[in-house]
């Protein structure tokens, strides 16, 4: 039989590609482990289970097997794994919405990964870190921790992390008006993508197209649209996991409409828009709509990707309505300023 390790091992290399084998593995590995007495690679096993699950969607569990995963670690001194199982923990809050406690278990996650001696996921934590900053708005915070996670990814050749970073980064800096170095930033990203990581070609193009769209000079416009194409077609052949294939997805629908609409609309308008759209949330009426879909076959993907945008685009006009003084007469929304608190109330009602 073989060993816990060459099973985790093997296990590793499906996890993209056949999550269901991945799993098996894991599960034959933890077996394995518990028989041969390796706590090591038993908590390891537990993680992975839990990240699997994470990956195919399934926020409960992942949840779940990442706290007795952490709590597994904490009872047999396993600092490596308890780092790893925090960090989950913190992207299953992340994903939700609940900024806080993501941050907190995240920055837990950083501190004790850092008295352990290994570092090839530093940068992934820090990723994360930043953007739970980004999507709180906290852009400044968000930028340290994105060039914190490029300086720790340096010397070990993380270039699919990179990839990810770099596009964040791009985003980040349009949001802020600084279109020049977002354009030279999102390039970078499609560089190291095309040539390391070209599983993350459909969110990489679509955050390229996004900051494109955003300055909206000369062709940008037109080179967005390619782009946002071209993020289309990658989702066909790309090797990453449903739950990311769809939600890339939906991310390129999205902003292909609202590129539609900005193309057509004043440039303080344009960019309220984008601003009451992204970063966004869960998803969940679009990634509902695209379940629908595929499960009666889906015959007609176009009509699937629009019907999903124009979901979410109504959600977020109900939100930014929701906030105006009139109604809720909220300050925030999504960890930042309320939309007409950024743009003015004519311009939020336009949005």
């Amino acid at each position: 039989m073989a060993s816990s390790r060459s099973l985790l091992d093997r296990a590793r290399t499906l996890e993209t590609a056949d999550p269901s084998s991945a799993r098996r593995l894991v599960q034959e590995a933890r077996i394995v482990a518990r028989r041969d007495g390796s706590l090591d690679d038993e908590g390891e096993s537990l993680y992975r289970l839990a990240a699997l699950a994470h990956y195919d969607g399934e926020p409960g569990d992942a949840y779940v097997l990442a706290v007795e995963a952490d709590e597994f670690a904490d009872r047999h001194r396993l600092p490596l794994v308890s780092a790893w199982s925090l960090h989950l923990i913190g992207l299953v809050h992340s994903d939700s919405g609940n900024h806080a406690e993501a941050l907190t278990y995240c920055l837990r996650a950083l501190s004790l990964y850092r008295t352990t001696d290994h570092r090839v996921d530093e940068g992934n934590i820090l990723n994360t870190i930043a953007t739970i900053h980004h999507e709180s708005g906290d852009a400044d915070r968000a930028i340290v921790n994105y060039e914190a996670a490029l300086a720790a990814n340096e010397p070990l050749d993380r270039h699919d992390i990179d990839a990810l970073i770099l596009a964040n980064v791009a985003s980040l800096r349009s949001e802020r008006g600084e279109h020049d170095l977002a354009i030279e930033t999102a390039d970078r990203a499609l560089e190291v993508c095309r040539t390391d990581a070209p599983g993350f070609m459909p969110d990489v193009y679509t955050a390229t197209a996004r900051v494109l769209a955003r300055r909206g000079e000369g062709g940008d416009l037109e080179r967005a649209r390619e782009l946002l194409a071209g993020a289309l077609d990658a989702l066909e052949t790309s090797t990453v996991v449903f739950d990311d294939l769809s939600r890339s997805r939906i991310e390129a629908a999205i902003a292909r409409a609202l590129a539609l609409d900005e193309s057509e609309a004043p440039p303080r308008l344009a960019q309220a828009l984008t601003y009451s759209v992204f970063p966004g949330g869960a998803r969940v009426r679009p990634s509902l709509c695209l379940a629908v879909a595929r499960a009666c076959g889906e015959d007609a993907p176009d009509l699937t990707d629009a019907s999903s945008a124009a979901l979410e685009l109504i959600h977020c006009a109900s939100l930014v309505h929701d906030d105006l003084p009139c109604f809720d007469d909220a300050d925030t929304r999504r960890g930042k300023p309320a939309t007409h608190r950024a743009f003015s109330e004519p311009l939020a009602v336009l949005a």
